[in-house]
């Protein structure tokens, strides 16, 4: 593993050197997976209501919040292994007590530990890999980490037809991947990062410089955090099976990775904003759909699928648009604002998808995000009425994340989408600036 020289500059060593991290966040992402899957099955199966499912999840987000505060304090006193092991064995037990004490209110509690415990693990995680990592290795490490979470996240809920959801067995199953993924942190032989404090921005000093970004980011990630968390409660309810519940989450994660590139590249090469009010509007289409189209039937797996590849990119063109204003010595400060925004976007989606579906049933689900995403279109026509766009060559560069990535994928510049280009400048000593700038 990188030893404690720093980073290294070659891209092999440096995967190589961050193999730990991977192979404990694969593990975790895999059983948090589950988890999130298997919590609206078994309320269901329980007879819990989607407003309390709802409850649960904002808990869940709301410990997000919480823990992407407060573990920085821990880090600086004890030290990256050691904050790591307890926040995965905390959230291993958690996974038990839910098995347990089957009621809302437990769960929320327990929910809202595990989600200080998955916030902190993000923050553990990212200040490591981008400590470990350089300018040239960094596009294929966030690259890599990106797969990653998407892909733990699937197979996770696809692990939910193993098994019975009524019974112990999953319950288990994922609290013994939680808790083995700190055998590799712990026994490899990386050395810790310092953990540095950075300068922070404030959401409302964010919203002062990108008014059109904030409101987007809040309402995006909305949407992919019902899409991720109620989407499964929405499944459940409108009487799909178990299969038919994972089959329908999994279709709009795998179409997140579908057009994240493609309709980045479009917004670089185009006025960003009305590449994001076509994305949106297409987006709200669908989800508009979504409440004419009959659960039972093989069509609304398919419009999930496009759903998820239409929504999901518009968290990265967002990043893009606040960082085509954001002066580059800025955006790691604004980053924090960015992640903060994203969480309360993402704290209050579950509980009005919750009462939602309360009063109208599953057909509250895609109604309650036409009409955000409507709301969201009308937002930016009005924002391109008030301020003049950045000219295309002046834009900065799309970055695929996601809602709730931490402050390395929001503020490493264009490194994510260009790592082989950024690769072969290296090696021909052509060197670049690492953001674009804007005046």
């Amino acid at each position: 593993m990188s030893g404690p020289e720093g980073p290294t500059t070659r891209t092999s060593p440096a995967i190589a050197g961050v193999w730990a991290l991977f192979v404990a966040f694969a593990l975790l992402q895999v059983g948090n997976g589950l988890q999130r899957i298997l919590l609206p099955i078994r309320g269901e199966a329980e007879g819990i209501s989607a407003g309390a499912m709802g409850m649960v999840m904002a808990f869940h987000f709301g410990g997000y919040l919480i823990g992407a505060k407060v573990i920085t304090r821990a880090l600086a006193a004890v030290g990256h292994i050691r904050v790591f092991a307890a926040l995965a064995s905390t959230a291993s037990a958690a996974v038990l007590i839910n098995a347990v004490i089957v009621t809302p209110l437990s769960w929320s509690l327990v929910y809202l530990v595990s989600g200080i415990c998955n916030a902190g693990v993000f923050v553990v995680l990212e200040s490591w890999l981008n400590d470990r990592s350089s300018n040239e290795t960094r596009g294929k490490i966030l690259g890599l980490y990106m797969m990653v979470m998407l892909g733990g996240t699937a197979g996770g809920q696809l692990l939910v037809n193993v098994g019975s959801p009524e019974g112990f067995g999953l319950f288990v199953l994922s609290s013994v991947l939680i808790s083995a993924a700190v055998i590799p942190v712990t026994l490899s032989a990386s050395s810790t990062p310092p953990m540095a404090t950075p300068e922070s921005m404030s959401v409302r000093e964010l919203y002062r410089l990108i008014p059109a970004s904030v409101v987007g980011l809040f309402m995006c990630s909305f949407v992919q955090s019902a899409a991720t968390s109620m989407g499964a409660v929405f499944a459940t309810q409108s009487g799909m099976s178990t299969a038919r519940v994972t089959a329908f989450t999994s279709m709009a994660i795998v179409g997140a990775v579908v057009l994240q590139l493609p309709l980045g590249s479009l917004s670089d090469r185009h006025p960003r904003r009305r590449v994001i009010g076509t994305v949106a509007g297409i987006s709200c289409l669908l989800a508009g759909l979504g409440t004419l189209v009959s659960p039972t039937g093989s069509l609304i797996l398919l419009l999930n699928f496009a759903f998820g590849a239409f929504v999901f990119p518009l968290y990265g063109q967002f990043v893009a648009l606040a960082n085509d204003w954001i002066p580059p010595e800025k955006r790691l400060a604004a980053a924090s604002g960015i992640v903060m925004v994203s969480g309360m976007g993402a704290l209050f989606s579950p509980v009005v998808l919750a009462f939602s579906m309360e009063a109208f049933g599953p057909d509250g689900y895609y109604g309650t995000l036409a009409v955000v995403l409507a709301f969201l279109v009308c937002f930016l026509l009005y924002r391109t009425q008030r301020r003049e766009a950045i000219p295309v060559e002046y834009q900065s560069t799309f970055q695929p994340v996601l809602a709730r990535s931490g402050e390395m994928a929001h503020s490493v510049g264009r490194w994510v989408r260009h790592p082989l280009h950024e690769w072969l400048n290296h090696h021909s000593h052509r060197h670049v600036q690492p953001d674009d700038d804007l005046t």
